[in-house]
């Protein structure tokens, strides 16, 4: 039995590699926003021990002050992460599109690959089984043959079979 072979195999390995590209682009952009959500949840942390160390009692004038700078610097940093967040997940979802349908493009290609050789498959098994019945028939047509051979030999006897 002849091996199938695809004729797109090479246009499903290329889209096979372009997924694994695109696959690679959407989990770098998944782990920026991830850094950057971590980032995020330092800064609440800090902004909220910052606040808790500026009213404690038995502060001076300056460390109030010091509070609030160290309070005014977490707030730019975290509008800054709130930026840079919502560009990295604007970034994310592209590359989460392009994933998408560079995967498509390869399920496309590769249901091709499984219709065509579900019918290979399925047209060796009608071959094979066309070739047994050929066989199967010849030996029955040989048989026969014999059988009615042997007869007439029998008939050559006039009718009497010993």
């Amino acid at each position: 039995m002849k091996r199938f072979a695809f004729r797109l195999e090479r246009v499903l390995e290329l889209r096979s590699y372009a997924v694994t590209i695109a696959e690679a682009k959407l989990g770098e952009k998944s782990a920026v926003c991830d850094r950057l959500n971590l980032s995020l949840e330092a800064n609440a942390r800090a902004t909220l021990d910052g606040a808790r160390e500026r009213f404690r009692k038995g502060g001076n004038a300056a460390d109030h002050r010091a509070g609030e700078l160290y309070s005014l610097r977490l707030t730019q940093e975290r509008e800054r992460l709130m930026k840079a967040l919502a560009c990295a997940e604007t970034e994310r979802e592209a590359a989460r599109i392009e994933y998408v349908k560079v995967r498509q493009a390869k399920e496309l290609v590769s249901k091709l690959r499984e219709r065509e050789a579900s019918a290979y498959y399925k047209a060796v098994s009608r071959e094979e089984t066309k070739t047994m019945d050929d066989l199967a028939n010849g030996a029955h047509a040989r048989v026969v043959a014999s059988i009615l051979s042997s007869e007439s030999q029998v008939e050559g006897h006039h009718g009497i079979v010993r």
